[in-house]
């Protein structure tokens, strides 16, 4: 019976779009990281595209980011049952607890395990391409795959299944487990980038790191190029023993599971039901009290009412989310650790002004606060459908807009409630680092404000992929995808402010000038940014779901229709005032302003070098003295 199960269960996943989706993106990422001339993990210099080193590395990097469709996949084996009703059903049966839960899980982590040789595939397939620097590329040698499958990438699945399984069978809530997701990825975050920047901390952080990327860091660490390009790491000392420590933990995870399974239904407490049935007892022919039907009332009083009402109502649902305060929780503590070593080299401290703790912010804690835009603008978007309360909600007469801009309102103001919560962080850190200048001013105008509208746009561009998305997961992935691309395009040259979603002039901060005339600059593309954004809502308004009718077209061929009235003169308001600040910002940074990529800004620098060298042993003059 076992081996059916595993088998029913790997048939299943096989036919889910989740499969597809994950192995096609998988292998254009990896397919990208080698076809692509800018883009490198694990190659560059004199280190192949395919060396033995190139794969392994991206065998490791891609098993971090592989976390979340392993949970798609694995950790609905048991919750899909509970959701679906059919888990009584098959508790009812013959089947015995062992082959239902391991059965499952084995054919589940069989299909993660082929969605997953994608990577490989990628790599393979992308040193082929015929515009790829054929001396980029090495010998083709396919043990070097097996090897990066097999040793660098498995274990690394097992170790994410296991917990994300056992973690989804006993709480039997796909919410719980994204959490748990959330808090191994930030733990992975704070031990390679805090302890790893610590020399004498890295044999630590190699044991600690779950996937194996410290070890074989360690091991090859004084690897020449001629090594990473024919040699695979032995499997001895620190990186054997820190594959066999994260085995043992997955394998007691996966041993977890079972005693802490419990096959009963999750549903209303028995203390709610008996008290509904108390209170139906008590009154059984007692009548509502009979009131004068209210006259309802149109226009700007009515629709402030309910936009203030609804935007409370979505606040509250993600307020009173465990998991909303399990992630600031994770990443308040993330922040924490951070500002600890902020500006610390070697162990000689920094002090801890404001400006130096706004900074470490901005770079370390943004990851958490777009972690937490994408995740609960898929819950606020789909939550309705899931609860299948939408067709009760949707036959109201409340307008669409009334659903829209409080859901976005909501995902802003709770996204601003983390910045603050940074905020509080960074405080704290310079109270235990003896400095008690809280400057509070800066921290609003110089982080919380600006950090606000950015991520007010991002949250933006999320509930419009959500709206426009056939599922939430889809919508994650678009995102993630996103976010991906991001960095991926502006490595590759493309990296323009004028189409870069988002992106700015930057506000460099000084303790003495403040932002100068730079949040004047920043200020220009803050409203080219918003007025898109306000375009993306107006679509959204015009392709929101609303009762039974689910699909794409027929949403789009009722769009124009839609935008017939007052949300068509705000978008074309907003699409007008994107155009027009566009032109001026593209006439003040290409026109007026000679404008220069990142690989112009490169090649500046290396022609600078090469003016200049001829001067390198040329006698200078040096400062022998100062007065001030």
């Amino acid at each position: 019976m076992f081996g059916k199960v595993a088998a029913f269960e790997f048939r299943y996943q096989l036919r889910q779009p989740a499969f597809w989706v994950i192995a096609i993106l998988f292998f254009l990422l990896s397919f990208g990281s080698v076809a692509s001339p800018n883009v490198s993990v694990g190659s560059g210099g004199n280190v192949f595209k395919n060396a033995p080193f190139a794969i392994a590395q991206a065998h490791l990097i891609f098993n971090l980011f592989f976390m979340l469709a392993t949970t798609a996949i694995v950790a609905n084996v048991v919750v899909r049952d509970a959701t679906t009703g059919f888990g009584p059903m098959i508790q009812s049966s013959r089947l015995s607890k062992f082959d239902y839960l391991y059965g499952r899980f084995l054919g589940a982590f069989a299909v993660v395990a082929l969605a997953f040789l994608s990577v490989a595939l990628g790599i393979l397939i992308g040193t082929l391409m015929p515009w790829v620097d054929k001396e980029t590329v090495g010998p083709f040698r396919p043990l070097d795959y097996l090897y990066g499958f097999v040793v660098m990438g498995l274990p690394g699945l097992l170790f994410s299944s296991a917990v994300f399984f056992t973690l989804a069978t006993v709480t039997r809530s796909m919410m719980a487990t994204y959490v748990g997701v959330v808090g191994v990825f930030i733990f992975y975050m704070t031990t390679t980038s805090v302890f790893g920047s610590k020399p004498e901390l890295e044999t630590l952080v190699a044991w600690l790191e779950p996937f194996g990327a410290g070890a074989y860091g360690l091991a090859t660490k004084y690897w020449t190029s001629a090594e990473r390009n024919t040699i695979n790491a032995p499997l001895t000392g620190l990186l054997l023993g820190n594959k066999l420590l994260w085995l043992g933990v997955s394998l007691a995870f996966l041993a977890a599971a079972y005693p802490l399974y419990r096959p009963s239904p999750r549903g209303s407490k028995l203390r709610k039901q008996e008290k509904l049935k108390a209170m139906a007892e008590a009154s059984p022919d007692a009548a509502a009290p009979v009131a004068p039907l209210a006259s309802p009332t149109y226009g700007f009083k009515a629709g402030w009412a309910q936009l203030v009402s609804r935007t409370v109502f979505e606040m509250k649902a993600v307020f009173k989310s465990p998991a909303y305060f399990v992630m600031l929780a994770l990443g308040f503590a993330f922040g924490i650790a951070v500002l600890l070593f902020a500006g610390e080299m070697y162990g000689a401290p920094v002090l801890p002004v404001t400006r130096v703790v706004i900074e470490t912010l901005g770079s370390s804690f943004g990851l958490i606060v777009l972690i937490i835009a994408i995740y609960y603008s898929g819950e606020l978007v789909w939550r309705d459908r899931e609860r299948r309360t939408h067709e009760i909600i949707d036959s109201t007469a409340t307008p669409d807009w009334t659903f829209l801009l409080p859901k976005t309102l909501a995902l802003i103001l709770v996204l601003v409630s983390t910045l603050l919560a940074a905020s509080l962080a960074g405080m704290i850190v310079q109270t235990i680092k003896g400095y008690t200048n809280y400057e509070i001013g800066k921290y609003l105008f110089w982080f919380v404000a600006p950090q606000a509208i950015s991520f007010a746009l991002m949250a933006v561009l999320a509930i419009f992929v959500q709206s426009l998305s056939p599922n939430k997961f889809v919508g994650w992935a678009v995102m993630v995808v996103y976010l991906i691309s991001t960095i991926v395009l502006s490595n590759m040259g493309f990296d323009h402010i004028l189409y870069r979603y988002g992106s700015g002039t930057g506000m460099p901060l000084s303790d003495m000038n403040g932002l100068g005339k730079f949040a004047g600059y920043a200020a220009w593309m803050q409203a080219y940014w918003s007025a898109f954004a306000i375009v993306l809502l107006v679509i959204a308004y015009g392709l929101w779901r609303r009762g039974a009718e689910t699909r794409f077209l027929p949403r789009l061929k009722r769009l124009p229709r839609r935008l017939m009235g007052p949300a068509g003169v705000i978008g074309g308001l907003a699409l007008t005032a994107f155009v027009a600040l566009g032109v001026f910002s593209f006439i003040n940074t290409n026109v007026w302003n000679e404008y220069r990529s990142r690989d112009q800004r490169e090649q500046l620098m290396a022609d600078y070098e090469k003016t200049l060298l001829k001067y390198e042993k040329t006698p200078q003059p040096s400062i022998t003295d100062v007065k001030l």
